[in-house]
């Protein structure tokens, strides 16, 4: 019906059949959905922390140090030329970070707030021997759920709606809506008759943030519950290759996932993954590595480099499991988002869009973090692995510690055997508990 348009004040929210507001007494619902979606999305956040046995502290303080971040974000960028030359209700410069008042941009929180949390998680990174990809893949994706409870709050704004699907009057016009939803996507047409909308007629509103609310829900629930097993459903099983040692009860599997409680005698399906991948250093070849990696002497550095970070995979990972490496759930929250965001961009008026005005440059922008989304899949997995990790580090699996030191004498670095950093010990006696218990 349109091609491109202005949401400006062409149009004015039609009073018919169920109404929500945006205030409830007290109560701003906008606010609301906001508080909501960030403790969703740190509970998300705790998950998967827990999961991968990381310091809650950290969560913590980034919690501290980036919700106020995203938000100062969020506003800036929200308000910044958001009347076509001027400003939102023409502030200035400081008015800019009202993050109370309207006009908000996830691009303006999300940006702002990985590049403070690169820099935090960097320094962390180096004192605990995690991979930032660690942190980054666990704290990223759950920024979607924030997102999924944060478009509710437009809604109930009556506010991120699309080109108009049709006259409200036609009830086949949108009607597998929730009348509730489609009530409140019914606006009057109040500007000129120069286009293909008729003045003074009530039209129903595309429900853009039903869409993206419900699509980022999708995604989520694929970058967190398919996308780091893939290569497990797919590629090889440490039961088939050693069924003695990593046998696992399916049903207890399916016990313990709802009732977390343990059974002596009984492993569950990832408690034989953990160990095949994080916990195996009987397995992972150590000695192979110390043996080899001073005899990697190409004069090209990137084929040495290459050289060393593919005998460091393969001496950690012996038995070749098809593993989802750091790095690619980061990557896919920033493909999801930007993708969807883009279908949904195409639809919006122009005075709501990423750059106000801008719709070429709005989706260029927005095509061009999607396609990065899909540069740090593609380097994580495949690229970066090889020229990047260090023993010690914890990745998508534990990697076995050992100890760089430089000879005097002939001036050169020799990798000794020395004895693990004291989180794997407790990982090895971890283990070793595990298997005493399972021959008793």
């Amino acid at each position: 019906m349109l091609s491109s348009w202005l949401q400006g004040n062409n149009w004015s929210e039609e009073n018919v059949g169920t109404r929500v507001y945006s205030d409830y007494g007290f109560v701003h619902i906008y606010a609301l959905t906001m508080t909501l979606g960030v403790i969703l999305s740190i509970a998300g956040c705790a998950v998967q922390f827990y999961r991968k046995k990381l310091n809650f502290r950290e969560l913590w303080i980034a919690a501290v140090i980036v919700v106020p971040v995203g938000l100062l974000g969020a506003s800036f960028f929200g308000k910044l030329n958001a009347q076509n030359g001027s400003n939102a209700d023409g502030v200035g410069f400081f008015g800019l970070f009202a993050f109370w008042k309207a006009g908000m941009s996830i691009h303006g929180a999300i940006f702002s707030t990985v590049t403070v949390g690169i820099i935090m998680f960097n320094i962390v990174s180096v004192r605990n021997k995690v991979s930032v990809w660690v942190y980054a893949d666990s704290i990223a994706p759950n920024v979607l759920l924030g997102q999924v409870i944060g478009r509710w709050g437009n809604f109930f704004n009556h506010e991120l709606f699309g080109k108009p699907a049709g006259l409200y009057e036609d009830k086949n016009v949108m009607s597998w809506l929730p009348a509730f939803i489609r009530d409140n996507m019914a606006f009057r047409y109040t500007g000129s008759s120069t286009n293909d909308l008729i003045q003074g007629q009530v039209y129903v509103m595309h429900p853009i943030f039903l869409y993206e609310s419900f699509f980022l829900l999708v995604s989520w629930l694929i970058i967190t519950l398919v996308l780091p097993f893939i290569g497990r459903w797919i590629g090889k099983k440490p039961w088939k290759l050693n069924p003695e040692k990593y046998s696992f009860d399916i049903k207890y599997s399916y016990k313990y996932f709802f009732t977390r409680k343990k059974e002596e005698g009984k492993k569950t399906y990832w408690d034989v993954w953990e160990e095949a991948t994080s916990l195996n250093f009987e397995e992972k070849q150590k000695d192979r590595y110390i043996k080899e990696i001073d005899n990697i002497n190409d004069k090209n550095p990137i084929i040495r480099r290459f050289k060393k970070g593919k005998l460091l995979i393969d001496t950690n990972n012996p038995n070749k499991y098809l593993l989802t490496r750091s790095g690619v759930e980061f990557g896919g929250y920033f493909f999801a988002w930007n993708f969807i965001r883009f279908m949904l961009e195409l639809d919006r008026p122009d005075d709501h869009l990423f750059i106000m005005y801008q719709k070429t440059l709005s989706l260029t922008l927005i095509g061009l973090t999607a396609f990065s989304g899909l540069v740090i899949i593609f380097l994580t997995q495949w690229i970066l692995p090889y020229f990047i990790r260090k023993p010690g580090y914890i990745y998508e699996q534990h990697y076995f510690y050992v100890n760089n030191v430089k000879d005097k004498s002939e001036n050169k670095h020799i990798v000794k055997n020395t004895e693990p950093n004291p989180k794997v010990l407790k990982a090895q006696e971890k283990l070793k508990k595990q298997l005493e218990k399972k021959n008793k």
